[in-house]
Formats: C-alpha cells, sequence, structure tokens
C-alpha cells in the first residue's frame, strides 16, 4: 500500500476543511439551561449543581477572540480536555461528569480560581515581547540574557498567570498562587 505525499493529504485536508467551513459553531445560546457565561471559546451553563460547557469554534489568540472561526475545533479543544481529564483523575480529582456531545461536557460546579498554569518551552508570544523590552523575571523565575525569540529554554518554565474575565491576564509567582 502506498503512502500518500505530504502534499497529497495537505490538498485533500484543506479540501475537506474547505466543505466545512459554513458549519461552524461560533456561539451556543440555550436559556432553559438557566444562567449563562461566555467564554473566550466556550459557552458556559450554570445548571443545578452542574456546569454545562459548551466548546465553541471562536479562536482566541493572546486574550482576543479572533474574527475566523475553525470547524470542528471546539470539538477537537473538547476531546482534547476530555482526554487530560482522564488521564489524570487518579492523579488528581477532577470536575469531569460526563461528555454527552463531541462539543459538550458536563462537570461538577466548583470554584474557580481564576489561575492559568502554562508550561512555556520557548520564548515566544507575550514573554517574548516582554524579554525584548528588556524584562528579564517572568513569575518570579529569571531568565537568562542573550536569548533570542522562538529560542527554547534549557528546562521548561512553569508561569502561572490570573484568568481574568476580560482583558489580559496577568503573570504571577508561585507564592501568589498559593
Amino acid at each position: 500500500m502506498a503512502v500518500p505525499s505530504k502534499t497529497s493529504v495537505e490538498v485533500e485536508t484543506k479540501s475537506k476543511i474547505r466543505e466545512y467551513l459554513d458549519i461552524v459553531l461560533p456561539e451556543c445560546f440555550i436559556p432553559e439551561l438557566g444562567e449563562s457565561k461566555s467564554g473566550k471559546v466556550r459557552d458556559i451553563y450554570f445548571a443545578g449543581k452542574n456546569v454545562v460547557m459548551v466548546t465553541n469554534d471562536r479562536v482566541s489568540a493572546f486574550d482576543f477572540i479572533l474574527p475566523n472561526l475553525i470547524p470542528f475545533k471546539g470539538q477537537v479543544l473538547c476531546g482534547i480536555s476530555e482526554w487530560a481529564f482522564q488521564e489524570t483523575k487518579d492523579i488528581v480529582p477532577n470536575a469531569l461528569i460526563e461528555n454527552v456531545d463531541s462539543s459538550v461536557v458536563v462537570q461538577k460546579k466548583m470554584t474557580n480560581l481564576n489561575v492559568e498554569f502554562i508550561v512555556r518551552g520557548y520564548l515566544w508570544g507575550s514573554m517574548a515581547a516582554a524579554y525584548e523590552k528588556g524584562d528579564r523575571t517572568f513569575c518570579g523565575l529569571k531568565v537568562p540574557d542573550g536569548l533570542n525569540r522562538f529560542q527554547k529554554f534549557d528546562e521548561p518554565l512553569f508561569t502561572p498567570t490570573t484568568k481574568a474575565e476580560v482583558g489580559h491576564d496577568e503573570y504571577m509567582t508561585m507564592q501568589e498562587v498559593e
């Protein structure tokens, strides 16, 4: 059996994506589920003791919702989240109750700590921009001089941030998280 060339796979994949560009989920409005909140990439409903989270096809980058939608992005993100919950449930309890659809999960209602944890393997994004302006301390961690944008760190950095409702997330130190 012949292995398809990278070019033919790419052409086929792009063709399939074009087929579905009009079938995207920009948002979800189900008032019957009760109080709701719209996040950057999820619509969240507070239903009794549980939370129903619908992951949509919106794209968020650097704290902004971009105008383009990606078909099936919500389903892929939801699948990755479910996989991570399943793989770590023996290490730490989590909120997942059930994945009821490819874009919908039901979770236990819990207190949101409003903290996001980012593991950075490379100098890029907002950290690279701040580094280029002279910043060398991020989340209480010292980063050496002489690095280039997109350079791989010797060891990954664990950088917690606030999870802002609106606007930009802000760096935190581990002491602030505790």
